[in-house]
């Protein structure tokens, strides 16, 4: 990634020290066109982006994409410092992946290129717009590294840790599983457990959720009296149109027809 192919069109940056005992609330609000970066150097961030609750503590990015809706809380029960960047540019998709909250490795470095950002902000000189790019272009790069890292050393058994969720999904398929509900029970960020998810299966959480009703309604179909409506209800619908739809979608036919084709 280069500043020549990844043209960044403005850029702010300031660092931000809230002492002990006093407390900033940032209300809600979005960026249409910008994303919002925040290393933690100190205390723990409070945010909610996009009606979701996070904590950022120190060591952490906070990195809120272009569009979300956001408000942040610097409590007064600790004292909170970092740099918070904000910029304007055409990232790869890979980036626009970033989870919300990211442990960063080397912190020592990003606060350096983040302290160098600003002197330029500060301290303009003929070629510090080059200068700016080089230097948002290294702290995207190394934020990223990071969040790889963080997720290749949690997550090598993923596998092992897929086929739990997908074993807890075919025994509770019938209750309305949310991501991030299945995210808290198993200690992961939602926007990983759903990449890693489709990683190793191949389709979304909601997709295998959706599969095991409707293998559930084809079983019960072929070996069972029961009405369509209520093997809707059994397997989790709320409603037999809802069901018919999921049920035809995925099968190509509805129950009825299923049911007759298979008897």
């Amino acid at each position: 990634m280069s500043a020549a192919t990844n043209p960044t069109l403005f850029h702010s940056i300031q660092s931000f020290s809230i002492p002990y005992g006093t407390s900033e609330y940032h209300p809600l609000h979005h960026h249409p066109a910008t994303v919002e970066l925040l290393l933690v150097v100190a205390g723990t961030v409070h945010c909610k982006i996009d009606g979701q609750t996070y904590l950022a503590p120190a060591g952490t990015v906070l990195f809120i994409q272009a569009g979300s809706w956001h408000e942040q809380l610097y409590a007064a029960s600790d004292m909170q410092s970092g740099y918070r960047l904000t910029f304007s540019a055409q990232i790869p998709k890979s980036y626009a992946e970033l989870p919300p909250i990211i442990p960063i490795s080397e912190i020592d470095s990003l606060n350096s290129l983040l302290m160098q950002l600003k002197q330029e902000q500060e301290h303009p000189r003929p070629d510090s717009n080059q200068m700016a790019h080089h230097l948002i272009n290294s702290i995207l790069l190394h934020v990223f590294r990071s969040a790889n890292k963080q997720e290749s050393f949690g997550y090598s058994n993923s596998e092992e840790t897929i086929q739990e969720i997908k074993h807890y999904m075919e025994e509770n398929y019938t209750k309305s599983l949310s991501l991030e509900e299945l995210a808290t029970r198993f200690e992961f960020n939602k926007y990983q457990l759903a990449r890693l998810f489709k990683q190793v299966t191949g389709v979304s959480p909601l997709q295998y959720i959706i599969s095991c009703r409707i293998n559930t309604a084809k079983y019960l179909l072929c070996t069972s009296d029961s009405s369509v409506s209520k093997i809707a209800s059994k397997i989790g619908y709320k409603s037999d149109t809802q069901f018919q739809a999921a049920f035809k979608k995925v099968v190509g036919v509805t129950p009825r027809q299923y049911r007759v084709n298979h008897k």
